[in-house]
């Protein structure tokens, strides 16, 4: 997370170079190289801006959960039997309702040989 959530993004000079690029290229895929028609509205402009938004946050939403599953490896306690049980290789996915849209979250599962469940690890009982 970055240091306070509320605060704005700080980027670097490299970042903010890529980010302008982005922008840039976002805008020619919305509104093509010469930019809005004449009749085009602000209303318009704007609704285009908060559809990348939305995009760019989901994007930014599963690349940060998948970094954060990473995290889970090794093995983790059966909440049910204590047993030691490994983190699969593939994690399990589904979608999570965000308020930005669907976002692909891929979790880190456990499954118990003794008590023949799959669980979801937490950070308290991962072991690298």
């Amino acid at each position: 997370m970055s240091k306070d959530a509320r605060n704005p993004v700080e980027l670097t000079a490299e970042a903010k170079n890529k980010f302008e690029e982005c922008v840039a290229a976002f805008a020619v895929c919305g509104f093509g190289a010469d930019g809005p028609l004449k009749d085009t509205t602000f209303a318009e402009i704007e609704e285009f801006g908060h559809e990348v938004g939305r995009m760019v946050a989901r994007a930014v939403d599963e690349r940060l959960a998948i970094q954060h599953a990473s995290h889970f490896r090794g093995a983790a306690s059966c909440p049910t039997c204590g047993n030691d049980c490994p983190v699969k290789e593939t994690p399990a996915t589904r979608d999570l309702q965000t308020c930005d849209g669907n976002v692909p979250l891929h979790e880190p599962v456990c499954h118990c040989s003794v008590c023949h469940r799959d669980f979801f690890p937490s950070t308290h009982h991962v072991a690298d």
